[in-house]
């Protein structure tokens, strides 16, 4: 694989914090880039280990001005996935465009994964449509925002996950 990003996305990824970006491929591609190994645990035990490469968390929130008190990402999938993921856990993770050298798009139905250590599986959302900071109140319950599947009009009638 070659080490240039791929200018080419599914389609753009909406990023939210302060300010708010369409993020296209040129976009994507003119941020910073970084490969690491990431374990993921599958809702049946199965650990896989992988070498991803995408564009570092940190950069994604600089680029939307996430406020400093943001404690959670809502990560949405195109096909109206919603994971909620405590900004901490999510700090060590990309946003993939490669798994094992290879482009996403080469091996999936999907461009982009979102992927960070010790982030259960199920939250690890592949094809992502959204980024935003959220700031959660003590005691919230981070499960509340999230969702499986959506109308296609962004209306969340889908099931908690």
């Amino acid at each position: 694989m070659s080490d240039a990003a791929p200018r080419t996305l599914e389609r753009p990824i909406r990023l939210v914090g302060t300010r708010e970006m369409l993020l296209d491929g040129d976009d994507f591609a003119a941020l910073e880039h970084r490969s690491r190994e990431i374990e993921i645990v599958c809702a049946t035990g199965d650990r896989f280990t992988e070498r991803w490469r995408g564009v570092p968390i940190p950069a994604l929130l600089e680029s939307a001005a996430a406020p400093p008190e943001t404690t959670h990402l809502l990560v949405d999938s195109r096909d109206g996935l919603r994971a909620c993921v405590a900004v901490e856990d999510a700090l060590e993770g990309l946003l993939a465009v490669a798994k094992g050298g290879r482009q996403l798009s080469e091996t999936a139905d999907y461009a982009t994964r979102f992927v960070a250590p010790g982030v259960d599986g199920v939250r690890t959302v592949k094809g992502v449509a959204r980024v935003e900071a959220a700031t959660l109140a003590p005691g919230e319950d981070p499960e509340s925002y999230e969702r499986r599947g959506a109308s296609p009009d962004g209306n969340s009638g889908g099931k908690r996950m």
